[in-house]
């Protein structure tokens, strides 16, 4: 497996959360991991951004036009790193993004228009929406997991996906963030 990923946000929100998990999959699956964080004033609300890299890679930063996906789990901070997802090329797929957002026709149409004439896929979710209504609005992260696993193309089973849920997050939150990984998937499983 070779994969490399993106994921942003904002402090906050959960990104290093995200990042653990993915980082825990590899581990157990004995996936050779390097990445780098960019912490910002992820304090106060600042930008947030991981790099991930499964299999053999020689340095941790994804380059531009190399991402197979993107995880965004806010819209300003996905229009910032668009330009790490790979397009498509020599028949190969291009990179996957999947955002938090309310509506995905809110999204710039010249930023559509963009990724779809670079065969990149774009997939915008209300994660937030959903977490709030399940009770735990600071899960919408673990939303946006369950959303994307149900991609065909997404390389992390749900199955595998869910083991590291339930390795990495706290006690206190960790029924919660299953349900919540659960819905997460049965709404990226609708018809898109």
């Amino acid at each position: 497996m070779n994969i490399q990923m993106i994921i942003s946000g904002v402090g906050g929100q959960g990104v290093l959360l995200v990042t653990r998990i993915f980082a825990a999959i590899a581990l157990r699956e004995g996936y050779p991991l390097i990445g780098s964080e960019d912490h910002g004033m992820s304090q106060r609300g600042g930008s947030v951004m991981t790099h991930l890299k499964m299999g053999h890679f020689d340095a941790p930063l994804v380059k531009k036009g190399s991402a197979n996906i993107l995880l965004s789990l806010e819209k300003n901070e996905a229009y910032k790193t668009l330009y790490y997802l790979k397009p498509s090329s020599n028949g190969q797929d291009g990179g996957l993004c999947f955002i938090n957002g309310p509506d995905p026709n809110d999204m710039n149409k010249e930023i559509k228009k963009y990724l779809q004439e670079k065969g990149i896929e774009l997939y915008v979710f209300g994660a937030d929406r959903l977490a709030r209504e399940m009770g735990s609005i600071q899960s919408a992260n673990i939303a946006l997991i369950g959303f994307a696993a149900a991609h065909p193309r997404f390389p992390f089973p749900h199955d595998k996906l869910r083991e590291a849920i339930e390795q990495v997050t706290s006690t206190k939150f960790r029924e919660v963030s299953l349900k919540i990984f659960e819905k997460g998937f049965l709404e990226g499983s609708k018809p898109r």
